[in-house]
């Protein structure tokens, strides 16, 4: 080859080595752009948005210790220190691939007017002093008790995690823009760093989710079965996995088809099956979050039926007369109120019946106080037996029982009342020499206040005393 040739050839190669370079310059440079732009816009937030997610989860799994301290009723003292030992608990846990915090900063700022302690007096404020950067999650406090919100306790997550793998992955990819090589392989090794501390951070999660004491479960939006579920909720909830890979239950699915609550910080009272054929009460709330990237629902759930039960007796004990079983003169006040509103609303008839036991008191003096009592509880089921569903009749007072009629108007009263009295005249009472007979004020209600209304049938009752007894007396 001539030294012209030779000449033209390398002016060819050197050409296509300046073009190649410049093709691979270009694609390390479109390469180096689009590796920046997608952590730039697309992995960075995606990151930033899990680690929030997942602290706000946390967090709300470790609330429900903090409000289970103001069931207990202790003295400011006493409740203060424990909340500060059970935030102080929190601030402990750690990472355990960086031995490092998860939880830098803890304030807790309660409602006092739902409080009876000093103001101020259980603000906690624990952790370092500032926390500019760090994942804030305020989670609503409520009393176990009436479910009332009562306060706030603001988490600050520590971002030193994500800060430690942007800062290193931005590094490794500014360094990775010398060569395409480089730039490829640093970013998978900052990838597979990345998504292995990530798998180290979800396992912690998991076990924080594993390891509440209440039931706690994850639903992905528009599914109807679980994705995860801990063991309390497994046990819970029966929960079975249906084949699919997600969990289900008859009383899951009764409590999906009621509504979950979908707003942070809502919940809601609902009624599952149980086994046997029974029922369970199970206070619901639901925390949305994106769980790996999917929009879900962290659910977790309450069992307040001892709380129910108790609610029922009470509620039960402050309506009923202990020894008739009916109901007493509280709850009969509360229901003529009801009954005078209902009247004046819609223009309808209301009459009521005071009925008063004859020589009773004779009877406690010359047979004791028991055989008083057994007369009282005889008449009381007279008194069930003889009025209406609609109708309402309980004890008043002492050997006085009040019957409420709604839709009825003079006539129809006075004939329940004789119906009444002649029950109770018929009553036997063997192995004793007693008769028990009854007066009866009637009164059909025409525009008077409560207690002129009541005021009414007990004159006529009175005048069924004056006239004999055993009788029935009405406003004419």
């Amino acid at each position: 080859m001539s030294d012209t040739s030779r000449l033209v050839a390398n002016r060819q190669s050197l050409r296509f080595e300046r073009s190649l370079a410049l093709i691979f310059a270009l694609l390390g440079t479109l390469l180096t752009a689009l590796v920046a732009a997608h952590w730039f816009l697309v992995l960075e937030p995606t990151l930033r948005e899990e680690a929030q997610s997942r602290s706000r989860a946390m967090a709300q799994a470790q609330t429900q210790g903090i409000e289970e301290l103001f069931g207990r009723d202790p003295s400011p003292d006493s409740l203060r220190e424990a909340l500060r030992v059970a935030l102080d608990s929190i601030l402990l846990l750690k990472d355990q691939a960086t031995d490092k915090p998860f939880i830098r900063r803890i304030t807790l700022s309660l409602d006092y007017d739902f409080l009876d302690v000093p103001r101020e007096s259980l603000d906690l404020v624990l952790g370092v002093e500032q926390c500019a950067d760090c994942f804030v999650a305020q989670i609503p406090i409520y009393h176990p008790s009436d479910r009332l919100l009562i306060g706030i306790v603001t988490y600050y997550s520590s971002p030193e995690f994500l800060q430690t793998i942007v800062h290193a992955v931005r590094g490794k990819l500014l360094w990775g823009g010398l060569t395409i090589l480089c730039t490829i392989g640093l970013a998978w090794v900052g990838a597979s760093r990345l998504l292995g501390r990530l798998g180290e951070s979800e396992v912690n999660l998991r076990n924080v989710f594993e390891a509440a004491p209440f039931p706690m479960v994850l639903n992905e939006r528009g599914q109807v079965g679980l994705t995860k579920a801990n063991r309390a909720a497994v046990a819970y909830l029966d929960l079975k996995d249906e084949g699919s890979g997600q969990l289900t239950s008859e009383a899951w699915l009764t409590l999906y088809a009621t509504g979950l609550p979908s707003q942070p910080g809502e919940s809601r009272e609902v009624c599952i099956p149980a086994a046997n054929d029974g029922q369970r009460w199970a206070l619901v709330s639901a925390i949305p979050l994106s769980f790996s990237g999917v929009a879900s629902q962290l659910i977790s759930l309450a069992d307040i039926s001892e709380l129910k039960a108790t609610q029922d007796e009470l509620r039960s004990a402050s309506h009923t007369d202990s020894l008739t079983g009916l109901f007493n003169r509280r709850y009969l006040l509360l229901q003529l109120a009801k009954e005078i509103d209902l009247v004046k609303r819609y223009n309808l008839s209301l009459s009521i019946i005071l009925l008063d036991l004859d020589h009773f008191k004779s009877i406690n003096d010359l047979h004791g106080h028991r055989v008083g009592d057994d007369v009282l509880v005889k008449v009381a089921e007279v008194l069930r037996a003889s009025v209406r569903e609609v109708d309402v009749a309980g004890r008043y007072g002492g050997e006085e029982f009040l019957v409420i009629l709604p839709n009825s108007g003079l006539a129809e009263a006075v004939e329940a009342a004789e119906r009444i009295r002649a029950v109770i005249r018929s009553l036997a009472w063997p192995n004793l020499p007693i008769r028990v007979t009854a007066s009866f004020g009637v009164c059909r209600y025409d525009g008077k206040d409560i207690d002129e209304f009541i005021a009414v049938a007990d004159g006529k009752l009175y005048q069924a005393k004056a006239a004999g007894r055993d009788r029935i007396v009405w406003e004419s």
